[in-house]
């Protein structure tokens, strides 16, 4: 067996065609705006979530943008970044924060309710087992008392 490579190399019925033009309509949203919402709604879900926690404003500071090299707050004191941050996501977060919190407390709420659904399978699943293993052991003193008498 050899393992060697020919020269020309295995055919790669690999063919070029010349390009052509679009068929499908160039988007009405740039893809790049698209993923910028995205990272927002991330990013203010986040904040909003991180309240919740001990220390949430400390947190939630964290998940901030802060202000970019090109911007002209760049020279601004932090006091005045922070303000500018909250001043212009106070509306929207007010907004939202509401029904962050709600989904969070329906989220707390299933959670809880799938917890005590599994210890009450847990609970019968013990039930079982406890009643199967007596039924066995009846079974079993019933057989050999039946075989000792033969």
């Amino acid at each position: 067996m050899s393992t060697r490579v020919a020269s020309g190399g295995p055919a790669t019925s690999v063919s070029s065609s010349p390009t052509a033009a679009r068929v499908t309509p160039a988007p009405a949203r740039p893809f790049k705006q698209v993923m910028e919402a995205s990272q927002s709604a991330v990013v203010s879900g986040a904040e909003s979530a991180v309240r919740r926690l001990p220390g949430g404003p400390i947190l939630a500071a964290a998940f901030r943008p802060g202000p970019s090299a090109g911007s002209a707050h760049a020279g601004a004191t932090p006091e005045g970044s922070a303000g500018t941050a909250g001043g212009e996501g106070g509306a929207a977060e007010g907004s939202s924060a509401g029904g962050m919190d709600d989904m969070l407390a329906r989220n707390a709420d299933m959670n809880l309710y799938y917890l005590q659904l599994q210890e009450r399978i847990s609970a019968e699943s013990r039930a079982y087992t406890t009643l199967s293993n007596v039924l066995k052991t009846r079974h079993d003193t019933v057989k050999n008392a039946i075989g000792n008498i033969r």
